[in-house]
């Protein structure tokens, strides 16, 4: 009982979190970025990064930082394979200016939470090119992906849609009938890696931002559509059942009512008492 008791707490935490996110919507803002595949790692490196896009929640106003962009500020688009370390850097540069510019801000992303894949790899990333990071605080960090797990269970989308493409991001795309065009799959993000297609890298990011936003917007409107059932989402002990009949309407209704008909009976009973009482 007491996971399942969680569970309800975990969910009603997440709905008032996004609640909260929506409301402060102008001061938030969803962040992702695209980098060289870390699965093929034999020799432990960290790896390059090449686009970053930050959208504001709000407006959809969207900032973003990559490699091509900073290799034509300075006229070296054809000779980008030499200075990738200077682009990279100076990407990197503007983008933990930005976040410490908007550090009383909440940044919503999808699973970046560790040196693999997240904040902490990008600030592990700068320093090995010489920068010094601005380091976001934890409670600044709100992660989409787990949310939706709190709040419609872990089967709330398969791990590929029906194309055969890996991800959840695609196939709760597909349940959605959001567009993904340009987003790319983790596996064929290292393909343009290797192939030097940092355009459509960043494409891809920009469009995964677009995407994450839908989400978090249909979670809001409760309108998101998931592959999760109801008891997927709340598990089928007795508690949760009563939690779940708490948040109905209904529910409000019979309380309020509950004690007007029980008084209402019990004086009915007085009165029939009463008449017999005085009738003997």
């Amino acid at each position: 009982m007491g996971a399942e008791l969680e569970k309800v707490k975990d969910r009603k935490r997440s709905r008032a979190l996004v609640e909260g996110l929506y409301e402060d919507s102008n001061r938030v803002y969803v962040i992702h970025y695209s980098c060289e595949s870390f699965y093929e790692n034999a020799t432990g490196e960290s790896k390059r990064v090449t686009s970053i896009a930050i959208r504001n929640l709000k407006s959809g106003q969207t900032k973003s930082w990559s490699i091509h962009k900073e290799a034509e500020l300075t006229k070296q688009l054809g000779n980008m394979v030499e200075g990738l370390d200077k682009f990279e850097k100076s990407m990197l540069k503007g983008y933990f200016q930005f976040l410490e510019r908007h550090k009383d801000c909440r940044f919503l992303h999808w699973n970046m939470r560790d040196e693999n894949f997240g904040f902490y790899a990008l600030e592990h990333r700068f320093r090995v090119l010489g920068g010094k990071p601005f380091e976001l605080q934890d409670d600044k960090k709100v992660d989409l992906a787990r949310e939706l797990v709190a709040l419609y269970g872990r089967n709330y989308a398969p791990h590929k849609d029906s194309r055969g493409r890996k991800g959840r991001i695609m196939a709760l795309a597909e349940l959605n009938n959001a567009s993904d065009q340009d987003a790319l799959p983790g596996a064929d993000e290292a393909a343009a890696f290797v192939n030097e297609e940092y355009i459509k890298m960043h494409q891809s990011t920009l469009r995964k931002l677009d995407l994450f936003a839908n989400f978090f917007e249909r979670t809001h409107d409760k309108f998101l559509k998931t592959a999760s059932n109801w008891w997927d989402r709340n598990g089928a002990h007795p508690v949760v059942v009563i939690e779940a009949m708490k948040e109905h309407p209904v529910y409000t209704v019979l309380i309020v009512l509950s004690p007007l008909a029980i008084s209402f009976v019990n004086f009915s009973s007085f009165l029939k008492w009463a008449k017999n009482v005085l009738a003997s």
